[in-house]
């Protein structure tokens, strides 16, 4: 079966984004690069990290977002050896693809006549909020069969769930790339025996909604819900705890830079990045 297409777009403008609050000269920085595939390995790799390894959402609740049955992700969960988690991952995968594929195809196109247009208002934005550039100049969307999104820690591969309405498809991918950007920020200037990596995504997860709910990308998704109490209502409650701190911190913010300072020490004392099963 083939499960790999990859669709290129976007030019190499250069934006003038001025960043923010200092009002420092402007500095030029191009577009961010944009590609997506169909990638059946990925989506498998994604099922086994999710079920295997204790998700920050919980199991169960992982489960019913992805579509899938918990007693199946509760024996991905449970199996005997890595090797036969991969089987079970394979078989779900598989059956998506037997269903789906078609589909998965065709929303390749839905993506990029949706990004066409905003990615430059989206990297402009982005870069002139954190005041830097882009840590990667480009970006891979695996459009998942089963992964409703997914960020990447340690490199430039996101997921997005090939089935999402229009709105979604633009906010989700938006939520994965942003977040792993801010995490790649923050990594890049803080150990992680000053703030562990499960703190650091806490934050990133929480940053990416402030981010996103600039005034200039709302139009283009009105009814998300705004900063403040977006974490009581998400897959992730656990982080309401600390989202109106670190909201107060990121609206008083003299620069990105020191709003991430700040954070540090609100990021040290939270101890429930993962939500109790």
């Amino acid at each position: 079966m083939k499960t790999a297409l990859i669709v290129f777009f976007v030019g190499t403008a250069f934006l003038n984004c001025a960043t923010g609050q200092t009002n420092p000269a402007p500095f030029q920085t191009p577009v961010l690069g944009l590609s997506f595939v169909v990638d059946r390995q990925f989506d498998v790799d994604g099922v086994v990290s999710m079920f295997r390894h204790g998700d920050p959402a919980g199991i169960s609740s992982r489960a019913r977002s992805m579509r899938v049955d918990p007693a199946v992700a509760k024996g991905i969960h449970d199996a005997s050896s890595l090797s036969e988690a991969r089987k079970l991952a394979e078989k779900l995968v598989d059956s998506r693809f037997r269903t789906d594929y078609s589909a998965i195809l065709r929303s390749i196109t839905a993506f990029s006549t949706l990004w066409a247009d905003f990615l430059p208002l989206f990297s402009a934005v982005v870069v002139e909020i954190t005041q830097s550039p882009w840590i990667h100049s480009r970006y891979t969307c695996v459009i998942s069969s089963i992964h409703p999104g997914l960020s990447d820690w340690t490199g430039n591969k996101v997921a997005v769930r090939y089935d999402h309405s229009p709105t979604s498809k633009r906010r989700i991918l938006a939520h994965e790339i942003v977040l792993s950007n801010v995490f790649h920020l923050f990594r890049n200037r803080y150990s992680r025996r000053e703030v562990g990596d499960w703190h650091v995504w806490a934050f990133s997860e929480i940053t990416t909604v402030f981010i996103l709910d600039d005034f200039r990308f709302r139009v283009f998704w009105p009814h998300f819900p705004h900063p403040g109490t977006y974490f009581a209502q998400s897959n992730y409650p656990q982080l309401a705890a600390i989202e109106t701190r670190l909201k107060k911190l990121f609206d008083e913010r003299v620069s990105y830079m020191s709003y991430e300072e700040k954070a540090v020490s609100v990021l040290q004392a939270f101890n429930q990045t993962h939500r109790p099963e």
